[in-house]
């Protein structure tokens, strides 16, 4: 009977110390909110350092070589970009644009920040499937910037607002609490 209570008590103990330490934690982050969807969802300081930190590491690779199935700085896909600057930080996202899509949670555009996943698909209809990635960079008056590797330009940023892109505009997800 004895062992019975000292081992309940005991993780009675434990879980009230782990909330505790997760609620200081919450409490000592400095957060801004950014409203998802219909939800409310804290962004701390550290995830906006990380997420410019990543996009500041891709702009270094800005005129790499488009190469197809490329997954090294000597030449990029799509996928093969983003999965590198990704990988660099310790997040593997997957081989391809529709695993990536599978990933985190959907954004609003006038939400995305730095380091979320911009997808777009082949077609212009809503049945092509998910054929291209980037990475946000800005959210301006201008619309939304984003960095990618580009069949004809190699890594290079272009805007959301581009009549290509916006026709083939599928949706913005952010992937990078999902790693926390």
């Amino acid at each position: 009977m004895r062992r019975k209570y000292f081992i309940g008590s005991l993780i009675v103990i434990l879980s009230l110390s782990n909330l505790v330490s997760r609620a200081n934690f919450i409490s000592e982050t400095p957060t801004k909110k950014v409203s998802v969807s219909a939800n409310e969802t804290p962004i701390g300081e550290s995830y906006l350092k990380l997420a410019n930190d990543i996009q500041r590491y891709a702009k270094k690779f800005i005129g790499t070589r488009y190469k197809s199935g490329g997954k090294a700085a000597k030449g990029f896909d799509c996928s093969g970009f983003v999965g590198y600057v990704f990988k660099k930080f310790g997040m593997k996202l997957g081989a391809c644009s529709t695993e990536m899509f599978k990933l985190g949670y959907d954004v609003e555009t006038n939400e995305a920040l730095p380091g979320d996943l911009i997808f777009f698909r082949r077609g212009r209809s809503s049945k092509s499937g998910i054929s291209h990635v980037g990475i946000v960079v800005e959210s301006t008056a201008k619309g939304l910037k984003f960095i990618h590797s580009a069949t004809s330009k190699g890594v290079t940023i272009s805007y959301l607002k581009d009549p290509y892109y916006s026709a083939h505009f599928v949706g913005v997800k952010r992937v990078i609490d999902s790693f926390k």
